[in-house]
């Protein structure tokens, strides 16, 4: 098993597995990453279904570094993440930092501890002195364990942002 920074060669050669993971995982998120405009999207709520799939949400993070974990040729999972972002969230007083837009397993990858793995290779091998960021919904629990396993702590929560009871949260770990 190796993690890998994809370069744009490498990217064209796994996108299609990227896509399947991410179409099969589509539903997974709340909202679908199908009825997403992309990574960034700042309106989760109102949301519609999209002919063109996981394509949209795939073109915008395949502009943005992704650290992939492979085995024997097989993506078995990846994270999506930007380099010092700046939002309206998080300011430009908190970079040096990365945004993790994306993190996703194959579905028979999970309960290998990929997710803990993936997360502290990117933070302990790559960006020891960078703060970190992520936002996920308020209901995705294996998620939620894993920034707590890593001492992240709650930025913002946004109050049903993605509908009744579902708040959008983000989270920052700050090392700088």
């Amino acid at each position: 098993m190796q993690f890998k920074i994809l370069n744009e060669q490498e990217k064209a050669l796994y996108s299609n597995q990227i896509i399947e993971i991410l179409t099969l995982s589509d539903k997974d998120f709340v909202p679908p990453l199908s009825s997403r405009t992309g990574t960034l999207q700042k309106d989760l709520k109102s949301v519609k279904s999209s002919s063109s799939g996981v394509f949209n949400y795939y073109s915008q993070m395949n502009s943005q570094k992704i650290l992939c974990v492979i085995e024997n040729g097989l993506v078995l999972g990846f994270v999506s993440y930007i380099e010092d972002f700046v939002n309206e969230v998080i300011t430009a007083e908190k970079t040096p930092n990365i945004y993790v837009s994306t993190l996703l397993l194959r579905v028979e990858a999970r309960g290998q501890n990929l997710t803990y793995k993936m997360y502290d290779y990117l933070f302990n091998n790559l960006y020891q002195n960078r703060n970190i960021f992520t936002r996920t919904w308020s209901t995705n629990i294996s998620h939620l364990k894993i920034l707590q396993k890593f001492e992240f702590e709650e930025l913002l929560r946004k109050k049903d942002d993605r509908g009744a009871g579902i708040d959008t949260v983000y989270f920052c770990k700050m090392r700088t």
